[in-house]
């Protein structure tokens, strides 16, 4: 049996946190969703090591073999959780705070989800394997760690991101985000149909000028059942493979960004992505959509 190793708070209290989590999503589905790519896994899950020094996973890596550290799950460090599936470190993750001063740790509306395996980010074809971490669905079961009041889940793509350690912000939807969405969905442009996901398109507005300009992006839209996808599978399979075999050179995952959040007029989940190389006037990040403030 696939055991758990948390230290951070007892089981009693991640039970009572679990249920919150639940409660607060209570349309959501969670039965199993089939994932292409199906290798035969082994024990441990080999991600993608570009050998050079990042900041995250600095703050995350585990100790060296035969010594001792902090990044582990009895000494998370400055990490609100560590967590090793079946005490595997190449399977686990971390439960970060999103800034690195010194009042990070009181600030839970800014939250990365980041892997305890050398993982560059969502270029890494290991993502696709279906014996892969799931990192999604640590993150929302990491909610009990957050006071946004309207979680999303975001991934920026290699062309729009800082670092070379894949990270999951976790962290409030901006409201004139939420409000589009919403909109989109009532009109039924957002189809349970994942086959249709490549030409589900939607405009979104953005507010954080640091990385666009203000407006609206467009996005693709797919809702989701629930969290047992592998979404990286889903997101190579379902969008970029078919821009390929349309033709479309310039698309691959390293221009991705992808974001998950709830369906509020609906059951399950919204999975937004959007690029800047297939045709659609889309971003190459996340951040225009969320608010960490």
């Amino acid at each position: 049996m696939t055991t758990t190793t948390v230290t951070t708070r007892s089981r009693f209290t991640r039970r009572i946190a679990a249920a919150a989590a639940m409660v607060a999503a209570p349309a959501l589905v969670f039965g199993l969703s089939p994932v292409a790519h199906a290798e035969t896994g082994t024990q441990h899950f080999q991600g993608c090591d570009d050998h050079k020094q990042d900041g995250i996973w600095d703050g995350v890596k585990p100790p060296a073999h035969g010594t001792t550290g902090q990044h582990s799950p009895k000494n998370p460090g400055h990490n609100f959780e560590v967590q090793w599936p079946g005490n595997d470190s190449t399977r686990g993750w971390a439960v970060k705070p999103g800034k690195s001063d010194k009042n990070a740790m009181k600030e839970t509306q800014d939250l990365l989800i980041v892997p305890t395996v050398r993982e560059t980010g969502i270029e890494c074809d290991k993502l696709l394997r279906s014996d892969a971490p799931n990192y999604f669905k640590a993150g929302f079961e990491s909610l009990h760690f957050s006071s946004a009041p309207d979680w999303a889940l975001g991934i920026n793509s290699k062309d729009g991101r800082g670092m070379d350690q894949l990270h999951i912000h976790l962290t409030r939807l901006y409201s004139g985000a939420r409000e589009d969405i919403d909109r989109a969905v009532k009109a039924g442009k957002v189809s349970k149909d994942e086959t249709k996901w490549v030409n589900q398109v939607i405009e979104v507005s953005d507010h954080d000028k640091a990385f666009l300009p203000s407006g609206k992006h467009q996005y693709r839209a797919w809702n989701a059942n629930g969290m047992d996808a592998n979404f990286f599978a889903k997101l190579h399979d379902d969008i970029v493979a078919p821009l390929q075999k349309q033709g479309k050179t310039d698309v691959g995952m390293a221009h991705e960004t992808m974001l998950i959040t709830l369906n509020r007029d609906g059951n399950g989940l919204v999975v937004l992505e959007s690029d800047t190389n297939s045709g659609i006037h889309g971003v190459n990040q996340i951040e225009g959509i969320m608010d960490k403030r």
